[in-house]
This record gives structure tokens, sequence and C-alpha cells, in this order.
């Protein structure tokens, strides 16, 4: 019986929030960019943003619309980058965490690149390489994880939204909850849940959750969701390189129904969204080849499924 009670009460925000279903026809992502857009990008890590999304951010901008740029992480959990960079093998805490002071400076700089405003741009600060272990660990934790990385188990105080929030599912989705219902977006981007880097698709996790809390406590706030990929099978690398060559989805992904929005950049957007992906210094020194694999005359978009995630409904433990 709670079975039945549980997917008629999803069946009913189903319907009562069309963001979360699948349209039969989805609207191109352009249907949703005008002066009144209010575009929220959520990045698990520095450069994911400009990578999947660097063109629509200028356009959503040049049509005189708002964007607020949203970071999980700041990209410190990366072992192999800070050995490079220090020219050391056995980075200390310290060093790990410059290099992410390293990372956000960078984002600043490749957002500003955009046409992004400084004070438009959040930082969470919550764990790199430590996402889906939050995600798997549910709601109730006893101890804040901490970072094998960084040492640190919450947020700094300047990034902190949430008063006293630490390392775990419950303060994320809260901050999260925070920043979206101080913006209001009316359009929301981030990596989507077939991404197959950990911190990616845990990144949909959280951000869907939040939605989900957020749309039965405010029905106005009812943004249109769309999901980019990075990591998909090597994908895009092997692609055509050539200047003008477009962002073909990749092979053999799992579009259930869903069908990919292609958003057609000019020359200039093409021409900055490059010059931002090279301000990601410390990256094109590890990943030079798989950044530039983005550096093409499209993006491709899918709009969300909500909630798709098995079955009726959505487990809130995630695991």
């Amino acid at each position: 019986m709670r079975v039945k009670i549980f997917c008629a009460v999803a069946l009913f925000f189903i319907a009562m929030f069309p963001t979360f279903t699948q349209a039969a026809e989805p609207a191109p992502i352009e249907a949703f960019l005008s002066s009144s857009t209010r575009l929220m990008v959520f990045s698990p890590h520095p450069d994911d943003e400009t990578l999947g999304a660097g063109g629509l951010i200028q356009r959503v901008l040049k049509a005189g619309g708002k964007v607020t740029v949203v970071f999980m992480t700041n990209g410190d959990g990366y072992p192999e980058g800070v050995e490079l960079e220090d020219h050391t093998s056995h980075p200390s805490v310290g060093e790990f965490r410059r290099y992410g002071q390293r990372r956000r400076l960078e984002a600043l700089s490749a957002m500003t690149t955009l046409g992004v405003k400084t004070h438009d741009v959040i930082f969470l600060g919550f764990p790199d390489a430590g996402l889906s272990i939050l995600r798997s660990s549910g709601w109730a934790h006893a101890e804040p994880y901490r970072s094998p990385f960084t040492k640190e188990d919450r947020p700094r105080a300047s990034e902190m939204i949430v008063p006293s929030a630490d390392f775990c599912a419950h303060d994320l989705i809260g901050e999260i909850e925070r920043v979206m219902l101080r913006f209001r977006p009316s359009l929301v981007v981030t990596t989507g849940p077939e991404d197959q880097h950990p911190d990616h698709n845990s990144t949909y996790y959280f951000l869907e959750r939040a939605l989900v809390r957020l749309t039965m406590k405010y029905p106005y706030l009812k943004p249109a969701v769309f999901t980019f990929v990075i990591h998909y099978n090597g994908w895009p690398v092997n692609q055509e390189a050539r200047s003008g060559a477009r962002l073909n989805p990749p092979p053999d992904f799992p579009v259930h129904g869903r069908k990919w929005t292609s958003l057609n950049l000019n020359s200039r957007e093409v021409d900055l969204k490059r010059r931002a992906i090279v301000k990601y210094r410390s990256q094109m020194v590890m990943l030079n080849r798989f950044l530039l694999s983005f550096d093409k005359s499209d993006e491709l978009f899918m709009p969300d499924t909500g909630l798709a995630t098995g079955g009726c409904g959505f487990q809130m433990s995630g695991h």
C-alpha cells in the first residue's frame, strides 16, 4: 500500500511540475533564451562549465539575460595535476590546497573571458573526487567526510553558503537549494547522469534532489533543465578537429527516447570559448588534447528526464 501511495504522489508531482517530465517533442535550447533568461550552470570542477556550455553562457549574456556559474568543487583532488604542477611524487596537504586555489583563479579568469562577472561566480568548495562518496553515504552521517587530499571536512568560511555546513549530502543539497532560491533560474544546465566521471553524475544527482525539494516548497520555481556530457568512453577526442568542425553526440549514448539539441555557435563565440578553455593552464598541461576537443562550432545539450531514476519515484538515500 505504501508503494502505491508513493507512486501516486510521485505521479502527482510529475504532472504538477512538467520540468521533470519527458515531452513528446522537446523544444530546442534556443527556445529558452531571451533577455529574461536566468541561466544557472552547475559545474563539477573548474573547466567543465566552459567545455560544456561556454557558448551558451555567452549567448544568454548577449541576449541581455543573467548568468550565474556554480562550481561544486575547486578541483583540488587531482594528484596527477598537483604532482606535475609542483614537481613532486608525494604532494602535501598545502600543495593540494594551493592547487585548488589556482584552479579557482583560472575559473575566474575563464568566466571573465566569457563575460561573467566575478560576483556571479559561486564556489561551494565541496570535496573534489568525493561527491560520489557523499552521495553513497545518504543523508544520515555521524561525521562529515574528510578529503584525503586537503584534509578539510567542510567548505572554507568564505565559501560556506549554509552556516556550519560540512561535507555531507544533506548540507550540499541545502547549499544548492540556497543559491538557486537566491538566483531563481529559468534555465539550469549541468553534467548529466550518464556522464562517466563520478563527480559529474553525482553533481546531477545532488542538483536533482535540490530541485525536487525546491519545487515542492516553491511551485513557481520551475526552471527548464538541460544536461551536457564531458566524459563518455573517451569522447570526443577522436572527432574531427579542423576549424569549424561540429561536436557530434557520443556513439552508443543511452538517450532513452530523448533527443540532443545543438546550439550553433558563431565565430566570436567559438573564439571566446577557446580563449576561456586555455585559461585553465593547469589542466591544459595535463589534458590539452581532450579540452580542445570541445573547441567546436556547436554545443550539445539534452533535456532532463528528471525523476527517471528507476521505478515510480526517486530514492533520497542515493544508494
